[in-house]
């Protein structure tokens, strides 16, 4: 694979490449993510506050939970493909085989909890959260 020079051959490059635009991906997609979580969180507290009620409330915190869920998804593979890339870079001839994309075999775990926890993941999506629980407990109360 390497051509003596410790320069990797255009096959491993071309391979690093695809590691990366795929990294690139689930990155975009996890941007993506927040951007529909804060406006449909957002969208859904105003209607609720606009006289739709606490359920409307609740229907916010399941929709931020699921953008939660997805976006933990996303960032996770993002994490796996960015340890196969590692492993790819360092790897010796044949112990990754070219074009793997084969994360489950040659990336290191990623639990999807720690990613899930993660601060940044907290702080957005926990501060949703707490606003669509607190919206829903306010219009409740006030009903």
């Amino acid at each position: 694979m390497n051509t003596g020079s410790g320069v990797p051959d255009e096959t491993r490059v071309k391979h690093l490449e695809l590691l990366q635009v795929t990294i690139g991906r689930f990155g975009t997609n996890s941007f993506l993510v927040k951007g529909w979580a804060m406006a449909v969180s957002g969208g859904l507290v105003t209607v609720a506050a606009g006289g739709a009620g606490w359920a409307v409330a609740v229907i916010a915190l399941v929709m931020t939970s699921g953008f939660w869920l997805l976006d933990t998804y996303y960032l996770e593979q993002e994490r796996l493909f960015r340890s196969l890339y590692d492993r790819s870079l360092t790897a010796e001839s044949g112990q990754i085989p070219v074009f793997s994309m084969d994360v489950e075999r040659y990336a290191q775990p990623v639990p999807w909890r720690v990613v899930a926890l993660s601060r940044t993941m907290r702080l957005f999506y926990g501060t949703f959260a707490l606003a669509d629980t607190a919206a829903a407990l306010f219009l409740l109360t006030a009903s």
